[in-house]
C-alpha cells in the first residue's frame, strides 16, 4: 500500500478510536473487537484505492471463480463472527450476507468478458447492495456496538469495490483517495456555484434550510467533514458516479456528449432521496397508499447530483465528487440544519 493510503487509514482509525472511547464509560471486549475489526475493514477499503494493490489482487485471486471468492469468504466469516458476538446471529442473518456478498460477485464474474457498460448483470449487482442497505434488510449492527457506524456499510463498501475492481476488472471507476490540485479546484468551484445559486435561494424559499441555533465547537467541523466523506460522500459517489454514471456512459456516450448521462444519473440520485423525512412535502396517493414526497430535498439533491457528476467528468475520479459531497453535507449540517 502506498504511504499516503496507509497513513490516511491509520489517521482515520486513530480519530475514530479516540472519538468512540471518549463517549463510553466502560471499555469492554466487544468494543475492543469492534475497533480492531473497524481497522481491518478500513485498511482493506483504503488499500483498494491503490492500483498496485488491486493489480496484485487480480493476479492472486483472478485465476478462477473459487480463488476470486476467497476475500469475500473472509468478509463473510468476519460478518458471521461479529453478529455472533453481538448475539444477533439467526438463520436469516446467515443467509442475507451470503446473498449480499456473493450474488453480485457471481454476476460480475460471468460479466468479465463483456463491454464495460450497464447491463442486467451489473445492474442487479448494484441494486442488491444498494437496496439491502436502503430498505433495512441487513441487520442493524454498529461497529463497535452502540457507539459506532454501520457495520454493513463497511462490509458493503469492501464487497462491492472488490467485486467491481478485482472480479469485474472495472478500471474506469476512478477509485483513489489521494487528492490533487484538480480535485480541490473542482470541489471548491462547484461547492460555491451550488450554494450561491441553488442551495441558499431554493433552501430558504422552501424553508428547507434554516440558520442553526445549536452551534457545535469549531474544532469538530473537520471531524464532521471526515465522517461525512467516509460514510456518506464516498459510498454514495462510488454507487452513483463510479458505478451508475460510469456504466451508463459506457452504454450511452458513444463519442457523443456525456450530458444525457449526467442528467440521468443526477435524476436517479435525486429520486434516491425520496424516502427522506425533511419537509416540505407533497402528498401523493399511489398504488393504494399515501406517499409524502420531500420535493425540495429531491430537487436540491438532483441539482447537487449534477455538480457531483460534473466533478466526476472533469477529474475521472470519485474523489472530487466525494469531497464536494462531504463539503455540501457538512456545510448544511453545521451551519444551516435548524432542527
Amino acid at each position: 500500500m502506498k504511504r499516503f493510503n496507509f497513513l490516511f487509514a491509520l489517521a482515520v482509525l486513530i480519530i475514530f478510536t479516540a472519538s468512540v472511547l471518549s463517549g463510553i464509560e466502560n471499555i469492554n471486549p466487544p468494543v475492543i473487537v469492534g475497533l480492531l475489526l473497524f481497522g481491518v475493514l478500513m485498511f482493506s477499503l483504503v488499500g483498494m484505492a491503490d492500483t498496485e494493490v488491486v493489480n496484485y489482487m487480480r493476479q492472486r485471486f483472478g485465476k478462477n471463480l473459487l480463488s476470486a471468492l476467497v476475500p469475500l469468504s473472509g468478509l463473510y466469516i468476519l460478518t458471521i463472527g461479529y453478529l455472533a458476538m453481538l448475539d444477533q446471529l439467526t438463520i436469516r442473518q446467515i443467509i442475507i450476507p451470503l446473498i449480499y456478498l456473493f450474488l453480485p460477485a457471481l454476476l460480475l464474474w460471468w460479466d468479465r468478458q463483456t463491454p464495460q457498460h450497464i447491463n442486467w448483470r451489473n445492474l442487479i449487482a448494484i441494486l442488491v447492495v444498494w437496496f439491502f442497505i436502503e430498505l433495512g434488510l441487513v441487520p442493524a449492527a454498529s461497529i463497535p456496538p452502540d457507539k459506532g457506524v454501520s457495520f454493513f456499510l463497511l462490509i458493503a463498501l469492501n464487497g462491492i469495490i472488490y467485486s467491481f475492481l478485482v472480479i469485474r476488472g472495472l478500471d474506469s471507476m476512478g477509485y483513489r483517495l489521494r487528492p490533487n490540485v484538480e480535485d480541490w479546484k473542482y470541489a471548491c468551484l462547484y461547492l460555491g456555484l451550488f450554494i450561491a445559486f441553488f442551495a441558499v435561494p431554493i433552501g430558504f424559499l422552501t424553508s428547507f434550510i434554516g440558520q442553526t441555533t445549536d452551534w457545535q465547537p469549531l474544532w469538530k467541523f473537520p471531524i464532521i467533514l471526515l465522517g461525512i466523506f467516509l460514510f456518506t460522500g464516498l459510498p454514495e459517489e462510488i454507487l452513483f458516479r463510479g458505478l451508475i454514471h460510469n456504466l451508463l456512459a459506457g452504454r450511452l456516450k458513444k463519442n457523443q456528449s456525456e450530458l444525457p448521462v449526467l442528467l440521468i444519473s443526477s435524476i436517479i440520485f435525486g429520486l434516491a432521496h425520496v424516502n427522506n423525512s425533511d419537509p416540505p412535502f407533497i402528498f401523493v396517493h399511489l398504488f393504494g397508499m399515501d406517499w409524502s414526497i420531500p420535493w425540495a430535498y429531491v430537487i436540491l439533491a438532483t441539482i447537487a447530483g449534477w455538480f457531483y457528476g460534473l466533478a466526476y467528468i472533469r477529474t475521472r475520479s470519485i474523489l472530487a465528487p466525494a469531497m464536494l459531497h462531504a463539503m455540501v453535507d457538512g456545510w448544511w449540517s453545521y451551519f444551516f440544519n435548524a432542527s
